[in-house]
């Protein structure tokens, strides 16, 4: 395998997050604070400390659900229809963690057009993470 040290061919990690921070901007909807509540009850810790533990929650599930579909990558399971189906995997472990410490509400309960934002969030993090794995352990520079 080969690694790659500079950034100018591929995307940044914090590319992934601009869309949901425009969307926001536009909506003027505000952060959701849900993934650090959930981080914090999985931890045993205060309510309170859900803004501090919300990044950590982000990056951290990203990190992890990014890592299984990076190998699903370098195994040759790619496209559009991995991405939907990788949609689904990130969707159903964030509703599993939130409904089993009680923190979210689910799916079905929310208005539609939040349904529509989480989704297609979701579906820019799996077509960001193929890209950038696809590109990173796929590609060889040339000589």
């Amino acid at each position: 395998m080969f690694r790659r040290t500079t950034d100018y061919d591929r995307p940044h990690p914090r590319t992934m997050t601009a869309g949901e921070k425009v969307e926001q901007a536009l909506a003027r909807r505000p952060n959701s604070h849900v993934p650090g509540l959930t981080l914090a009850r999985l931890l045993s810790r205060p309510d309170t400390e859900k803004e501090k533990l919300n990044l950590t929650m982000h990056h951290g599930q990203g990190a992890l659900l990014g890592l299984v579909r990076a190998t699903m990558g370098v195994y040759g399971t790619r496209g559009p229809f991995v991405d939907f189906i990788f949609t689904g995997m990130r969707l159903s472990v964030d509703q599993t963690l939130e409904n089993w410490v009680g923190s979210g509400a689910l799916p079905w309960t929310w208005p539609v057009d939040e349904q529509v934002i989480d989704i297609v969030h979701k579906g820019v993090f799996a077509f960001a993470t193929e890209y950038v794995s696809h590109f990173r352990y796929t590609t060889r520079p040339e000589r």
